[in-house]
This record gives C-alpha cells, structure tokens and sequence, in this order.
C-alpha cells in the first residue's frame, strides 16, 4: 500500500498485479475502510466489468502483448481477464451500492491519446515485441517484479512508453480532483503504474 496525503484527504493506493487471480484477496483485505474507492479503469470498463457475465467471453478485446503477459504470469497461478483484482473491487462496491470512482480516460479520449502517442510503426511493431516477449528474462522473484519487469520490456517501444506516461499523469489528476470532496480514497491500481502516479502526487 502507498499511503499519501493529497489536500484533506487520506490516499491509499493498492498496487495489484493485473489478471493474476490471487490478488482479490488484496481488495478484499482493504475494502470497507474508505469513504471512496477508484481504479485505474475509464468508465467504459469499469461498467463492462459490473456487466461482464452479460457479455459474451469473445468480445473481450486482448492484445498479443497481453496474450503473452499472461502466459508468463501463469507462472505464478491462475490468471483471467478482466483483471481480478478490479473486478473484486467493482463487485463489492455494487454489493454495497457504492460507485467506483473511474480514473483513467473514457475510450474515446484513450483512442485519441494513442494514436498521438503510438506511431503505425511502433503500433506494427508490438507483433514482434510479443513474440521476443515469450523468450525474454523477466524477474520472477514475485508477481509484482515480473510485471514490472514485462512493463520495462515493452517500454521498449517508445510509443507505449509514452502511453503509459500520459495515462499516469492523467489517473494523477482525477485523483486529485476526487481528493478535493473525499476524506479517504482508495485506488487500485496496476502496479507498473503505480509508483509513477504516487510520485506524480507526491510532487504537488
């Protein structure tokens, strides 16, 4: 947990390994303490994750990149999309009629913020980066280190790089903004981006 003060408001930010199943519990630990909860989802996916047993497994939208992410992950358990982790956080919340605080951008922003970051090159280029990706040395001494050791293989591509630094700038100023009418929030968050965004409010 990073725990931070932004304004009057009590921070904690939950960094969890996406789509490794195990990290539920992580929610569940956390949960019932906060006076809001958010997570690092724009509110198209946070709403397809409350809907996800209406929606058919094959309209799910999974890169090469996260095919192969979750080959590697598998290494340490079960692993599903969505990431579990949110969707225990988005099912308690529902359970107890609360809303989930979305963070990231809504898709139609998210679309336009990649093709001004990702080039048609870099974009054809991810195909090659996940092939390597299935052969390449990542840090298994815990779930969190290998996924931030897949993040720093496909920042590789300078253009997702840049993605993902938009989106940690971006998640950072709505919970800013949230912290101005919250006494305490908790974020859960990927945990490759995590510390990016801690840093980002800690900076202000």
């Amino acid at each position: 947990m990073i725990s931070l003060r932004v304004g009057d408001c009590k921070v904690d930010i939950l960094p969890v390994v996406s789509g490794l199943v195990s990290e539920g519990q992580k929610v569940r630990d956390a949960y019932g303490k906060y006076e809001a909860y958010a997570v690092s989802l724009g509110i198209e996916g946070v709403e397809a994750v409350r809907r996800r047993k209406e929606i058919p497994e094959d309209l799910y939208e999974i890169s090469e990149l996260d095919i192969v992410y979750a080959e590697r992950m598998s290494y340490f358990g079960e692993v599903e999309a969505p990431s579990p982790a949110f969707c225990e956080l988005i099912d308690l919340c529902t359970t107890d009629g609360i809303s989930v605080i979305p963070l990231d951008m809504k898709d139609e922003d998210f679309d336009t913020a990649y093709m001004n970051c990702v080039s048609a090159f870099q974009f054809t280029n991810q195909h090659r980066l996940a092939k390597k990706g299935m052969k390449v040395t990542l840090d298994i001494g815990s779930p969190e280190a290998m996924a931030k050791s897949w993040d720093a293989f496909v920042s590789q591509n300078k253009g997702l790089r840049k993605l993902d630094l938009f989106r940690e700038k971006y998640i950072a100023k709505e919970i800013r903004s949230t912290a101005q009418y919250r006494k305490s929030l908790l974020a859960v968050i990927e945990c490759e981006r995590a510390d990016g965004i801690a840093e980002l409010l800690s900076d202000e």
